[in-house]
């Protein structure tokens, strides 16, 4: 494995949709992240993949969900494992498949770009 990078499988919350209450239903999205260890750096593949389906009740109509989450992680370390192996190999990852996020907390990256400051100002627009 290159030193540079970890790999792993990553989530984060969405609305997955109302529920019979109409109140949404709070699931995960995995994701695969790459943080280069040194400078927290963080980019996630774009492959996303919900940990709920929704169904509809055939008699009532009214919406479940179903846990898929243990299926979804697993499809994805699919694609860790192939990273990593690529990594390992010295092989370049394809850009167009990344995207960058938020970079580790704490990180010298978290402190360079000034993310605490950001979401200060943020909250602040917000209220």
């Amino acid at each position: 494995m290159n030193s540079k990078f970890e790999v792993g499988v990553t989530s984060d919350l969405y609305d997955a949709g109302p529920q019979d209450d109409g109140h949404p239903f709070i699931a995960e999205r995995f994701f695969v992240e790459l943080v280069n260890v040194k400078t927290g750096r963080r980019w996630r593949h774009n492959l996303g993949i919900n940990g709920a389906e929704r169904h509809f009740c055939e008699e009532t109509g009214e919406p479940h969900f179903s846990d898929v989450r243990a299926q979804a992680k697993e499809r994805l370390e699919c694609l860790v494992a192939r990273v990593q192996e690529r990594l390992a190999q010295g092989g370049r990852l394809d850009a167009n498949q990344w995207y960058e996020v938020d970079p580790v907390y704490g990180s010298d990256e978290y402190v360079s770009q000034g993310i605490e400051l950001q979401r200060v100002f943020a909250e602040r627009a917000a209220h």
